[in-house]
């Protein structure tokens, strides 16, 4: 990642993009530079019930650092958009304030056997919305007494706050309430999104070879290995009508703890396998996908054949010193170091008997020096393999592999 893209700590920049939050927050923020916007509201980055899971809405009461929900993305959005020094905000707002004072009286009237603190809380956003009035008029004659061009017409409807810590101490009780309200205007520094975007598409190449399996993300319970995450999303979205190609899947997949939807998603279009029409969208994401019907074949390799090269001529070999899988004249780069070249590079030792079947336990044992078996990591090693040679070469069938083993197909060491 590049000194450009993260000027602050290297750490802090690869929490953002490991938790699928704060990925989608960058998501939004990058499809918006492309598509020439740079105005924003808070409500776009908050995308169903999410960040009100209990384990988040107990952390802020716990710690106190934010007013709701909303104040803590609010901040984050900010940290963000500095951290990776993606763009220049230039103003900070609370648009209709009029507006935003009925939102908070329809609302209290709204409420069913209000209690005292319900009371309390209405009474308190209408002091503060009262106080973002006061606010308004003084930043107006201020800029009378400067004998500046005033825009009298946007700033009796709203409030422009000075800078962000200004804004984020005003919003920070009301934005509970004021999330359509609150309005960003960037300028994004084209140089530094660029990097970001690359940034994040490195980041998804190496979460798609499990580097980061033990990093968990914040508010995970665990981290599954890649190809699962791929088992469990197709598994989850099956069920989904298929409409012209696409389905249209519900935020509240955030949720799913079987895998990472965001993650999983930017993959995907990445690989030009889909096509989320608009990661901000308001109520659920349309997904287009380009291969149906959609199976769980056609999201691991882009295709929906499952096929080999009879009379296939030519050898097959692993060059150790290059990581290259060889096969007849393709070629499949394997990342050198990872545990998929330590188990082709196991595999291939033994020239003598390509065709033998290997258990997982044994290519543990081998690459552990019986130390400490790790098995499933060489079941999912082989079956990132696999997608790897269907990828690059096209070829479905050059590994049988199972739960416990995988052998190289005898057709291709001919």
């Amino acid at each position: 990642m590049s000194k450009e893209v993260v000027d602050a700590d290297a750490e802090v920049a690869f929490d953002y993009l490991n938790a699928d939050v704060h990925l989608l927050t960058l998501n939004i923020l990058l499809e918006g530079f492309y598509r020439g916007q740079n105005i924003f509201t808070l409500d776009q980055f908050l995308k169903g019930n999410y960040w009100k899971i209990d384990y988040i809405s107990g952390e802020i009461q716990d710690t106190n650092d934010f007013g709701s929900v909303e104040d803590m993305v609010l901040h984050q959005v900010i940290d963000i958009i500095e951290s990776f020094n993606l763009a220049k905000i230039r103003r900070l707002s609370v648009k209709d304030i009029s507006g935003l004072l009925e939102l908070v009286v329809s609302k209290a009237v709204k409420t069913e056997n209000p209690t005292d603190e319900d009371v309390g809380y209405y009474t308190a956003v209408i002091n503060e919305v009262y106080d973002l009035e006061k606010l308004s008029e003084a930043k107006i004659e201020a800029e009378i007494k400067k004998q500046k061009n005033v825009d009298f017409r946007s700033m009796l409807h709203g409030v422009n706050f000075d800078n962000a810590d200004e804004a984020t101490r005003h919003l920070n009780f009301i934005s509970s309430i004021a999330a359509p309200h609150i309005e960003f205007e960037i300028s994004f520094i084209d140089e530094v999104a660029r990097e970001t975007d690359k940034a994040i598409e490195d980041y998804l190449f190496s979460f798609s070879q499990d580097d980061f399996v033990e990093k968990k993300p914040l508010y995970k319970q665990k981290r599954y290995y890649f190809s699962k995450q791929l088992e469990n999303f197709y598994n989850y979205i099956k069920v989904f009508p298929v409409i012209d190609g696409s389905i249209n899947i519900p935020f509240s997949t955030l949720e799913e703890q079987g895998f990472e939807v965001v993650k999983v998603l930017s993959f995907l279009e990445r690989e030009k396998r889909v096509k989320v029409r608009n990661w901000n969208d308001v109520d659920m994401w349309n997904v287009k996908f380009h291969i149906v019907p959609i199976t769980l074949q056609s999201l691991v390799s882009g295709s929906t054949e499952v096929k080999g090269e009879d009379g296939f001529k030519g050898n097959l070999s692993f060059d150790e010193a290059k990581s290259l899988l060889l096969i007849g004249d393709k070629t499949v780069k394997i990342r050198k170091g990872s545990d998929q070249y330590h188990l082709l590079r196991i595999m291939f030792e033994s020239k003598n008997d390509l065709a033998q079947e290997w258990f997982y336990s044994e290519i543990a044992e081998k690459y552990d020096y019986a130390n400490r078996f790790d098995d499933k990591k060489f079941y999912n090693a082989a079956y990132q393999v696999k997608q790897k040679i269907a990828r690059d070469a096209g070829l479905q069938d050059v590994l049988f592999t199972t739960a416990q083993s995988v052998r190289i197909n005898p057709k291709y060491l001919n």
